[in-house]
């Protein structure tokens, strides 16, 4: 396994939840950044940047790396999801010679097509967030609290997947996992991660987008959840934090 140099300082952590995806995946995957210039079209050089945290790749780059680390549908589009938060965090723009010159000409026009895909993307995320604070302000005035009733069901969209908040045998669910016990940890991607992420929700801590990925800051809510109940502080959801979770 690759002995990888620390990130620089003021990396945002959307930038290096994607710079740590991408290691993990080229470790497993066994490819070197030579095999991955010649599989890609961006250069060596450009690589290397990329996995020391000082640029993030075009999409379309990103998207044949997922096919070349042999990624399966639901997993390119995890990958696709940390690219995209990590290229909206990134202030500074890209260096303007990051491709070989044989592929620069057939780059512009791939450039081009992300540009258009990208403000789609966008304006579908701003309806998404939309949709969700009309969604949360709505339950906020009409429940004053959280919902007494054993059989109460509220649906909330902070952003990405919704929240069906409902309460069972003095336990609360968000709809999307039943388990108490299944272990979740950093850059965990499933069901259970957006369960960890409405139930981080509904005790008021942020876990940042919900979109079942378990990134730098749902760490976070998790730590401050058990900092707050006095229980081992390790980010990781396992039974006792479940517990903390469901109540």
């Amino acid at each position: 396994m690759t002995r990888w140099k620390p990130l620089p300082a003021g990396t945002t952590p959307q930038v290096q939840d994607l710079v740590d995806r991408l290691r993990e995946l080229k470790d497993q995957a066994g490819i070197s950044t030579v095999a991955l210039a010649r599989k890609t079209a961006y250069s060596r050089s450009s690589w290397v940047r990329c996995f020391n945290g000082r640029t993030v790749p075009p999409r379309s780059v990103v998207e044949t790396f997922g096919e070349v680390a042999g990624l399966s549908g639901a997993d390119q589009a995890r990958l696709l999801a940390l690219w995209e938060l990590a290229d909206q965090a990134q202030t500074e723009p890209r260096p303007t010679q990051e491709l070989e010159p044989a592929t620069e000409v057939a780059a512009q026009g791939v450039s081009d097509v992300w540009w258009r895909r990208r403000w789609t993307w966008i304006a579908v995320v701003v309806a998404a967030v939309v949709v969700g604070v009309v969604g949360v302000v709505a339950w906020q005035v009409s429940t004053a609290g959280r919902p007494s009733p054993a059989s109460a069901l509220v649906s909330v969209a902070p952003a990405g997947y919704s929240c069906d908040y409902s309460k069972r045998d003095s336990k609360w669910y968000a709809g999307h996992s039943t388990t108490s016990t299944r272990l979740v940890v950093l850059n965990a991607g499933s069901d259970d991660v957006v369960e960890v992420q409405c139930l981080l929700t509904y005790h008021h801590l942020d876990p940042g987008r919900i979109d079942g990925l378990f990134g730098k800051r749902t760490e976070q809510a998790v730590k401050q959840l058990q900092s707050s109940a006095g229980i081992p502080v390790d980010g990781q959801v396992g039974p006792q934090t479940w517990a903390l979770l469901r109540t």
